[in-house]
């Protein structure tokens, strides 16, 4: 995640600082698995002792980290034993009045809980898991983390529309060099990235494609299919799994088909294709999709729709190439019948 071009030094950031004395800043974050983790601290790690028990974990920024970076760290540090995914920015706002050493800077970044509990460490002696509406109606509860419930709930609706998720970088061979920020990868095409591209077809060779939400920048509309980028700590088949989960609400096996690099002038991608059956039922984030759709493969090739669907080029692409994985089950029905 570090731009190529910083090369600012230690002795540097401290002149700049004696020069104009910024806040200071802090990450804290939020870790969510349909409840929220809060944190109680050793006496001696709190600023003021008559303050709250329960707050979000959190640390001071260092100078040489980026916002994200110091979120990956305080997941690692202060709530060791825990697995999670940065999912995105929920707020930024001034805790001048809250924190009695300085006028600082809050970052909160919302995390998609994945596994285990925390262990007890130097900062923390105390964990819970709260519903929302503990976590608005405690009074034991730090208030600068409580009064952030309307911004959390907003986030937490749109958590699939972010830019800010930490990706695994790799180089142009594909082979993993370390992490890069979402709006990063779609800044350069110098830099790369991956994604997995899931292609699912019903036991009668039918395709399964979502409707992108009108919302979105890029499609909106257009047919598409599940798929999403491989975060930290993912291996591309974790990636596609957990896609397929959130985006479809299934778990099947899927089938490796090939690997592709895509480039254009704002990214550049390696995609693993790919496919699986499925007959359902289906869920999806209504935030994100429009609604979720069986169609018939040869009549969209064919074009023979009433209406014609838009699918976007790349999935049409896919459609075609997987003849050989669609056809013979159309075949089987077309015999059992």
């Amino acid at each position: 995640m570090k731009n190529p071009n910083y090369n600012v030094t230690k002795e540097q950031h401290l002149k700049e600082l004696k020069t104009r004395i910024p806040p200071i800043l802090n990450v804290d974050i939020i870790i969510r698995k349909g409840e929220l983790l809060l944190i109680a601290r050793h006496k001696d790690s709190l600023t003021n002792p008559k303050e709250p028990k329960w707050m979000f974990p959190g640390s001071r920024m260092h100078w040489d980290e980026t916002p994200q970076e110091t979120a990956l760290r305080v997941l690692a540090n202060e709530v060791p034993g825990v697995t999670a995914s940065l999912k995105k920015l929920v707020s930024v706002v001034s805790d001048k009045g809250w924190d009695n050493r300085a006028n600082g800077i809050c970052i909160y970044y919302v995390f998609d809980y994945i596994s285990g509990e925390p262990k007890a460490n130097v900062q923390m002696i105390d964990f819970k898991w709260v519903t929302h509406q503990e976590f608005t109606s405690a009074d034991d509860i730090y208030s600068i983390d409580q009064n952030l419930a309307k911004e959390l709930d907003v986030a937490i609706r749109g958590i699939n529309i972010s830019e800010d998720e930490v990706l695994t970088e790799v180089n142009k061979d594909d082979e993993e060099i370390g992490k890069i920020i979402k709006k990063e990868a779609h800044s350069s095409n110098k830099r790369f990235h991956r994604a997995a591209h899931l292609m699912i077809f019903t036991s009668k060779g039918e395709v399964i494609l979502q409707q992108r939400s009108w919302n979105k920048m890029s499609g909106p509309g257009k047919w598409d299919m599940p798929g999403g980028h491989q975060v930290l700590g993912q291996t591309i088949e974790q990636c596609a799994a957990s896609e397929l989960a959130e985006e479809m609400g299934i778990s099947i096996d899927l089938t490796f088909v090939r690997k592709g690099l895509y480039q254009d002038t704002n990214q550049s991608e390696y995609y693993y294709l790919y496919a699986g059956i499925s007959d359902g039922p289906y869920g999806f984030d209504k935030n994100e999709v429009e609604q979720i759709k069986v169609f018939d493969c040869k009549k969209l090739l064919l074009k023979e729709y009433e209406e014609a669907p838009q699918v976007l080029d790349h999935v049409f692409g896919y459609i075609k190439e997987l003849r050989p994985f669609w056809e013979p089950l159309t075949k089987s029905v077309a015999i059992n019948s």
